[in-house]
This record gives structure tokens, C-alpha cells and sequence, in this order.
């Protein structure tokens, strides 16, 4: 979605440093726990490994590129997935499979008495196959489409999972590494593999953000498409005619004047709850009533009740509009509606995990951290898990701007700082064996 638009690094880097200029009050800030200590990182085993990645840069960005440039449009991901699974089979990773959905993944197993744990990353772009993709190096940018949502992630995840074998790194829990489909499209890769897993995962991470940010929450998503219907006429025949057109303007119009409760500062600079017209279109020629025009809504919120009033809202403001102009009225839903939230931890269960402070503390460790805490926000594959009550975030390996747009651009460099990441959460969560 997918992810849907990513905060800007710009104004991440400006609200940290906003953050960073107010005296933390330390009764008001809550001790969590964290999995990672700089014990961890100073491991030798751990060291050769994040070395490892330092001293292959050059490959590895090669690598990103090269995956850039294979076109993966949402539900045509197939070339991609083809070179993700013969790479995963170079590692000798277990159950190496490509299911129905197309989703590669594999499992490294580990030594046992840990915790299972998934890395993610999306092999599909919001880009149709026509788009160019030819990576453009600026410097130290990578331009193209899709370069950082989400390339840079399944190269870096990829990485690391090399550099723990570099480093005959064993953990005790098992490391799946799973790229998934459509994810723009309503997050359906993610959705079958999960709700198909056998064994539910004890924690779910996608890589699907700016590095140094972390998500751990969930964003209701609804996307809806009201399509009006009436038998059409000539333009000199069209005066006080029922008219499609006319029933989409009055209920964008009604719409647009739903109340919104106020923003939630917390989650700034995105402004939610959020109604948003993104398409609208019909007919088929100038001088006529078409006989069929459509609107899309994209409506997100923080918490399914806030999502059910306002999706009750929008829902009547657009068949009134029907009723009003005498047109015909239906509802088109795209493949898979929203997720159920029944399952979902408290957001207070959530940013306890321990996954969450030490997704955190492993940014700082790096000095990569964006902003001072995680944020009770997501988009991304990570959704999914979080529906099923599996401790989840979304994390990211690359920095990048104007994502889901053809000027998309990421930083070379920081896929490494991203990959030494990747490999610090896999050590501290599912624990070094002997």
C-alpha cells in the first residue's frame, strides 16, 4: 500500500529534531523493554557480520538496482519472485516455496527454544508495467520508480540473511524471509500467507518505512468506489435529465462537508482521520449524459469505531446523492475489504512488546533513529499481523523520498546502516545460540 504515502525523511528529520528540543520529563516517559544491549553488537560473531556488509556496498547496491529494474506491478510479480526464490535457495534456506499468491519465502532454521520470526518485504510497485525503470545514479541517488517502495528492503533483507551466513551466525529461533505480492493492492500477499501459515509467527516485521522509524500500529483502511447509472441522452436532449455526472459532484460534494474529529498530533505529519476523493471519472464522449460515472473514497482512521461511523457516513451521503438526482447507485469494493480488528493487542499491549523498544534502540544504537519514540500508525503488510494479535511492526532499511511517484529517489549508502539493522533485530530477538 500499501504502503500508502510514506513520511517524508525531510519532515521526519524536522519533527525529531522538534522532539529533541523539549526536555524529556522522565515521569512521563515509560520504561519498556529491549532485547538489544551493545553486549549484542560487540559480539565477534555479530561484528564480522555487520563488517561484512561495510566491505560489500558495492554489490549490494549493484543488487538493488538490478531488482529495481525488473518490472513488478502489483499481481505481476512473477520475474521478481523468480530471482527472490533462486537466491533463497542459494542460501539453503528450508521450505522454499512460492504459494498461490505468489509470495516467495523460506525459513533458516534455527538452533530451537527461540521465537519465530518474519522479515517482510513487498516485491510489487504502485507502477504499471509500461512505466520506465531504468535506475538513474545521481551521485549518492538512486532515481526510478520504486527504487525504495520496497527494492531497497528485499535487497536488504536478502543481505541480511547472507551476512548471518558470512558470519556462521546461529540464532535460537527460526528467521523466515518472506517477499509478498500486492501489497499495494490491499495487502492480499501478506493476507493469504498468513492467514495459510501453519504455524503463526511469534513476530512479524515488515520493512516497508523510512529507516530509522518505527511503526507499530494499524491504520483502518477502507477503499470504496460508488458507481451512478441512468439511461444517458444527447446533449440536446439532456435538460433536467438524470445524470450520473450530476449525482458525483452532489455527493462529493456532501462528502467533503462529513465532520472529521480532530487530527491526532502524535501522528504527524500525517492528518488522520482522512476522507479523500482520489478518482473519479465516466462517459465516454463530450456531448452526451454518460450513462455511468464513478467516484473512489480512501478513508483511513485510527480505530475501527471512528472507521465504521465515518464509512456509515460516507456511505449514506453517496446513495442520498442517487436518491436525490434519480440515478441509478451501486457499490464496487475492491478485492479484500479491511481487515478484522477483533484479534488486535491493546495499543498499550503493542508498544510494550519488547519488539518495538528494541527496533528503537537498535536505530539509536546506529545513529539512524528519525524520531525520538515508535508511532502508533501502519500501513504496510505489518497490518495484517497486527489484526491477528501477532506482535508486528514496520521498519525500514533504506532512505528514501517521493514514494509512488516516477521522481522516487533513495540514498545509496543507507542501505547499509539499513542491512547492519536487519541483522541487529535478527540476533537480539531471536537470540544468539552457542
Amino acid at each position: 500500500m500499501a504502503v500508502f504515502a510514506l513520511l517524508l525523511v525531510a519532515i521526519l528529520f524536522e519533527n525529531s529534531a522538534s522532539a529533541a528540543r523539549r526536555p524529556p520529563n522522565p515521569e512521563q516517559t515509560p520504561k519498556y523493554s529491549t532485547q538489544f544491549s551493545a553486549s549484542i553488537a560487540a559480539d565477534p560473531r555479530v561484528e564480522a557480520a555487520l563488517h561484512s556488509i561495510e566491505s560489500r556496498e558495492e554489490p549490494l547496491v549493484a543488487e538493488w538496482i538490478r531488482l529495481a529494474e525488473i518490472p513488478a506491478p502489483s499481481g505481476k510479480e512473477q520475474e521478481r519472485a523468480k530471482y527472490i526464490h533462486k537466491e533463497l535457495e542459494k542460501l539453503k534456506l528450508q521450505n522454499v516455496h512460492t504459494d498461490e499468491a505468489g509470495n516467495v519465502s523460506g525459513v533458516r532454521k534455527g538452533a530451537g527454544g527461540g521465537p519465530t520470526i518474519v522479515f517482510c518485504a513487498h516485491m510489487d510497485t504502485v507502477f504499471p508495467a509500461s512505466t520506465p525503470i531504468k535506475v538513474k545514479r545521481e551521485g549518492k541517488l538512486l532515481k526510478a520508480p520504486g527504487i525504495g517502495d520496497d527494492t531497497g528492503n528485499l535487497a536488504a533483507i536478502l543481505e541480511m540473511f547472507r551476512a548471518l551466513d558470512r558470519a556462521q551466525i546461529r540464532t535460537k529461533g527460526d528467521l523466515i524471509f518472506l517477499a509478498t505480492t500486492q501489497e499495494e493492492t490491499r495487502l492480499q500477499g501478506a493476507r493469504y500467507w498468513l492467514t495459510h501459515a501453519a504455524h503463526k509467527p511469534d513476530m512479524f516485521i515488515a520493512a516497508d518505512i523510512p529507516l530509522g522509524v518505527v511503526w507499530y500500529g494499524a491504520l483502518r483502511l477502507a477503499a470504496l468506489e460508488f458507481v451512478y447509472t441512468a439511461p444517458g441522452a444527447h446533449t440536446l436532449m439532456s435538460r433536467d435529465e438524470p445524470s450520473p455526472v450530476k449525482a458525483v459532484a452532489h455527493a462529493i460534494s456532501a462528502v467533503y462537508q462529513i465532520p472529521l474529529p480532530p487530527t491526532a498530533p502524535e501522528a504527524s505529519p500525517m492528518r488522520l482521520p482522512v476522507i479523500n476523493v482520489g478518482r473519479i471519472g465516466g462517459g465516454a464522449v463530450i456531448n452526451s449524459i454518460p450513462k455511468e460515472a464513478f467516484f473512489t473514497v480512501d478513508l483511513r482512521s485510527f480505530d475501527s469505531a471512528t472507521q465504521d461511523r465515518l464509512q456509515t457516513e460516507v456511505t449514506r451521503a453517496a446513495k442520498a446523492a442517487a436518491d436525490a438526482e434519480h440515478v441509478g447507485f451501486r457499490i464496487e469494493k475492491p478485492e479484500g475489504d479491511d481487515l478484522d480488528y477483533s484479534n488486535a493487542l491493546t495499543r498499550d499491549q503493542r508498544r510494550a512488546n519488547p519488539l518495538v523498544q528494541t527496533a528503537l534502540d537498535i536505530h539509536k544504537y546506529l545513529k539512524v533513529a528519525l524520531l525520538p519514540d515508535a508511532m502508533d500508525v501502519g500501513s504496510t503488510d505489518a497490518n495484517v499481523g497486527v489484526a491477528l494479535g501477532i506482535p508486528s511492526i514496520a521498519i525500514g532499511a533504506t532512505a528514501g523520498r517521493d514514494a509512488h511517484t516516477t521522481d522516487e529517489g533513495a540514498e545509496a549508502q543507507s542501505i547499509v546502516p539499513g542491512a547492519k539493522s536487519l541483522v541487529l533485530m535478527a540476533v537480539s530477538l531471536a537470540e544468539l545460540a552457542n
